[in-house]
């Protein structure tokens, strides 16, 4: 439902806040359809419970994890020379699943904003790595291997995957796996 709600226009935050609100209006409708014909306070239980009932089991398959609605970037100090265009930079590790996971995501959001140049930058990785990944991703984006990544660590702080907006060279904006949420797609569609 969300990737609908992208589709047809809207941001990544209201597209993932619709379905839950949708889950309650149609509980209530539900509701109050059902026990149209039965006393007031019955039917404010049966409603609320049916509300509760649809956010629920929507909920369920579908959970907000905390890192959905936040933009929590940071500013790195760093000495890496990044792209001297505004790019979307990948870090990942060769086998690392959320980073692989993460291909999905980027080739459904460079397939609605195709002015956004992603790079995925493979930290120690080989040949077969970068190809590897290139094979996930498609035309989405670029695929290189690191080496010597001591400062993109540092960037990283240890979790893959990073996404790191960059221009003029320098890192603008960092994200952790944990953080890049639908803000933070937001956020990132409105620097292109």
């Amino acid at each position: 439902m969300e990737n609908f709600f992208v589709t047809i226009g809207f941001s990544y935050t209201l597209s993932k806040l619709l379905p839950y609100l949708l889950m309650l209006l149609f509980g209530l409708i539900i509701g109050i359809t059902v026990m149209r014909k039965r006393k007031k306070s019955l039917k404010v239980i049966v409603s609320v419970f049916l509300m509760a009932a649809f956010f629920g089991l929507y909920f369920a398959i579908y959970p907000i994890y905390e890192g959905d609605f936040s933009n929590n970037f940071y500013v790195p100090k760093s000495k890496v020379e990044f792209p001297s265009s505004k790019s979307l930079i990948v870090l990942s590790l060769p086998n690392c699943p959320f980073c692989i996971q993460s291909t999905e995501s980027i080739k459904a959001f460079k397939s609605k904003n195709s002015k956004l140049k992603v790079e995925y930058w493979i930290m120690n990785g080989t040949p077969a790595d970068s190809l590897k990944y290139k094979k996930l991703v498609g035309e989405a984006a670029t695929c290189s291997n690191k080496k010597n990544t001591t400062e993109l660590f540092k960037i990283s702080k240890g979790g893959y995957p990073t996404f790191v907006l960059s221009d003029h060279k320098k890192a603008l904006k960092v994200w952790g796996n944990e953080s890049f949420g639908v803000r933070a797609w937001d956020a990132v569609i409105s620097e292109f």
